[in-house]
């Protein structure tokens, strides 16, 4: 009887596991990014081994600007060609916003940094940066998209609650359409 239930146990905890693996890639076909980000951190820890997970986990948290969250799963994509080169992707990513961070709150210089380039918006706004293509006006740093010319971008250090915060804003025209916050 004991080992019945052992055996029904594993079968229930592997079919939720395998469950939720499903849902999770239905919900990242479905476009539903935040959904899949937040949830990734959940079933993280029995998923973590698992390369195709890993990889739907760091790009929905980057299609969402979360990309803090995109720590755990880059530590794990290092098995195949693939996942290794995902893995230095994100991470250049990751490094970008840091080194943003870094030169905004303490006026570091960074300009001397050469690192590869992405397609992600704040790996441009960090390309624009380092090559001082910029207006700086009352603190804050402007930049004109390179393909989408009535697109501007203001990246300003702003603090709340005595926290430092990354701001970036896309502008049309002139009004907001977009904001993201990094810290």
């Amino acid at each position: 009887m004991i080992k019945i239930s052992v055996i029904f146990f594993i079968f229930v905890v592997n079919f939720a596991f395998a469950s939720n693996l499903s849902d999770l890639k239905q919900l990242f076909n479905d476009k539903k990014f935040t959904q899949v980000c937040i949830k990734s951190g959940e079933i993280y820890q029995n998923n973590k081994n698992n390369e195709e997970f890993l990889n739907i986990f760091a790009a929905s948290c980057l299609k969402t600007d979360m990309i803090n969250r995109m720590v755990l799963p880059i530590i794990k994509l290092y098995k195949t060609k693939e996942a290794r080169e995902n893995a230095v992707y994100f991470t250049t990513i990751l490094y970008q916003k840091k080194l943003l961070y870094y030169a905004l709150s303490d006026d570091f210089d960074i300009s001397y940094v050469n690192l590869p380039k992405t397609n992600y918006i704040l790996s441009k706004i960090f390309d624009k940066f380092v090559k001082g293509e910029y207006n700086l006006k009352n603190g804050s740093y402007w930049f004109t998209d390179d393909n989408k010319t009535d697109l501007t971008y203001k990246l300003s250090m702003e603090e709340h609650n005595r926290v430092k915060k990354m701001y970036l804003r896309t502008y049309k025209g002139n009004k907001i359409i977009k904001v993201r916050v990094y810290w």
